[in-house]
């Protein structure tokens, strides 16, 4: 082999493991990149993903929050209404029981309210108060129940009475808005259960 073949085969070899080196270093860079680029890609992904969870979270904290308002809205409404409903009752009770003033009823009525605060006081020496329209029918009851009681009267238009044992140690409201006023809680459960079946 001469000289000139000798060098030529070592100027080949080294060009050989040059580009050798220079392919693999270039995979290598550019196994580098994708290695980069794909940890850039994992970056962004963990970055957006975590703000769409929090976006999630928000809209979850958001549409639960208008869900809760709405049935606050809806319940205030519905308590509005009701509210509305047992005043009208009452009224239409009130009227109603106004209107009998005079009457066998009505005397039945204002009868049954002095008993009820009789029995409650258990004595039969009271003090009874009672509207000015109701003085007659009243004095009328008292001696028909045989009752020993004082009559006081009041402008106010109290349809039942108020009666208190005489050294007025114990005292019962026996008006109408009085009882209504214990009843209201059942008046306004059967509304509901109306208005609800309805």
């Amino acid at each position: 082999m001469s000289e000139q073949e000798l060098t030529e085969r070592l100027i080949n070899g080294i060009i050989t493991r040059l580009e050798n080196e220079i392919n693999e270093w270039s995979n290598n860079a550019r196994l580098r990149a994708e290695a980069e680029l794909l940890d850039g890609v994992k970056a962004v992904i963990n970055k957006y993903s975590s703000a769409l969870e929090n976006i999630d979270k928000e809209l979850n904290m958001e549409r639960e929050y208008r869900l809760y308002d709405e049935m606050m809205k809806e319940k205030k409404e519905k308590l509005g209404i009701l509210e509305g409903a047992y005043d009208e009752v009452v009224r239409r009770i009130r009227d109603r029981i106004k209107s009998m003033r005079g009457t066998n009823d009505y005397k039945r009525f204002l009868k049954n309210s002095i008993l009820w605060a009789v029995s409650i006081i258990g004595s039969r020496e009271l003090m009874i108060m009672v509207s000015k329209a109701d003085e007659s029918i009243t004095r009328e009851l008292i001696s028909e129940l045989g009752l020993n009681a004082v009559v006081n009267t009041t402008n106010e238009d109290i349809l039942g009475a108020v009666v208190s044992s005489m050294d007025g140690s114990v005292r019962v409201d026996a008006t109408l808005d009085s009882r209504l006023g214990l009843m209201e809680h059942q008046i306004k459960t059967l509304l509901a259960r109306l208005a609800s079946s309805g």
